[in-house]
Formats: structure tokens, sequence, C-alpha cells
């Protein structure tokens, strides 16, 4: 039998995975304060910005990793918000298609900026070509 070869936590790429992603989401989280928006009601609303059409709840929460029923809550205050409204699916009349307003792509707008600076805060100093790589390798990791 081989003998495996202890690695330090420092080393295992899982862990600094997931602490990157605790420590940059806790600096996003706190920087949308402002606009009372959390990452997962900016990432519904930035999803709802990329389709002018309106883009699928069940969509939606495929791209976020979520379960549809946790959706439901966030879009529910975006819509409130008067950030997104919910139009018929015209291709299926029993889904509901999420629409950015003109105000939630003036929020967005505003979330992005706040956004890049909290990045910044982590990915500043780092070369414009190795953040765009880490981008790449991790959006192969996300969306196989």
């Amino acid at each position: 039998m081989a003998e495996t070869q202890a690695r330090l936590l420092a080393d295992d790429i899982g862990f600094l995975l997931s602490r990157a992603g605790g420590m940059v989401l806790g600096a996003v989280n706190k920087a949308l304060v402002p606009l009372g928006l959390k990452v997962r009601s900016y990432s519904v609303l930035v999803l709802a910005c990329e389709h002018s059409a309106g883009v699928n709840q069940r969509s939606v929460a495929a791209t976020m990793g979520l379960d549809p029923s946790q959706i439901v809550g966030l879009i529910d205050e975006l819509e409130e918000r008067g950030l997104v409204a919910r139009t018929p699916d015209p291709a299926d009349r029993r889904n509901r298609l999420i629409a950015a307003t003109e105000e939630g792509h003036r929020v967005r707008d505003e979330a992005q900026e706040l956004v890049d600076q909290a990045h910044s805060a982590y990915f500043g100093d780092l070369p414009t070509e190795v953040v765009a790589q880490l981008r790449e390798m991790l959006g192969r990791i996300v969306f196989p």
C-alpha cells in the first residue's frame, strides 16, 4: 500500500477556496449594506439585468446553486422594492420571468461599483491577467 503524504491545511485547495470565498462574500455583503442588498439578492438582480426579456426563476436557482424555494423570497424582496417585475413566460404560462425594472438597472449599476471596490481589496494588487485567469478557472468549475 502506498503511503500518502500528509498535507498542511494551507495546501488544501478546498479549504483555500472556501476561506477565500467566505472572505470575499463577507466584504461584498458589507459593501452592499447601503443599498439594502446582500450577495444573493444582488446576484438575482444581476441575472435579471442580463436578460432583457426576463429570466426564468428555475434558471436563476440553477445558476446560483440554490433550491427554487430559496429564490422566491429573494425575488419577492426585489419586487417589493420595485427592482424587478414578474411576468408570465410566453413559452410556458406556468412559469414566471423575472425582469429588471429601470430602477433595478440603476441599483445594479450602483451595486456593481460597490462590489468592484470590495473586490479590489482582495484582487487589486494582482496583475489583470492573473485575475482574468482566476475568473476563467473558477468559471470552469462553476459552469462546466
